[in-house]
């Protein structure tokens, strides 16, 4: 199984269960997570007992995505992996919507370039800021020892 089947199937699971409850997973999102979103500050509604298991299920779900090679949220997923110990309702809610960026990207795929670049390492290219910054003085402690 490759990451896109399971994710096909686990998005097929994950919307067979929001059914259930009358939910849906909203929209085509741009991106794996909303953009306003301050994880560490939702304080405020944690999830139940039942709510949380489900929430870390989840989450094991996308790992297992991630380590199939849909690394396109490993970021995202790592940060919700951060709150297994008290997860709370807006937790859940980013996960749903990791969800939803998956079933609409579904085609996404990281591509690699194989061919070697050549870099030229010999010559460090130097740029003068004094245009920019002409008044410009580095401000040194006096304590600094001599470069």
């Amino acid at each position: 199984m490759n990451s896109q089947q399971y994710i096909k199937e686990a998005i097929r699971c994950l919307e067979l269960e929001l059914s259930k409850a009358g939910l849906k997973l909203v929209g085509k999102p741009n991106t794996p997570m909303q953009h306003n979103d301050r994880l560490e500050l939702d304080i405020l509604s944690p999830l139940g007992p039942d709510q949380a298991n489900y929430y870390m299920s989840l989450i094991g779900v996308l790992q297992w995505a991630i380590a199939l090679g849909c690394i396109d949220v490993y970021v995202d997923v790592s940060m919700l992996s951060s709150h297994l110990a008290l997860p709370q309702i807006g937790h859940l809610q980013q996960v749903f919507h990791i969800f939803a960026y998956l079933k609409a990207h579904e085609q996404s795929n990281v591509v690699f370039d194989p061919n070697k670049v050549d870099w030229d390492d010999t010559q460090p290219t130097t740029y003068d800021w004094e245009e920019f910054y002409k008044d410009a003085k580095e401000a040194l402690p006096p304590n600094a020892p001599q470069p």
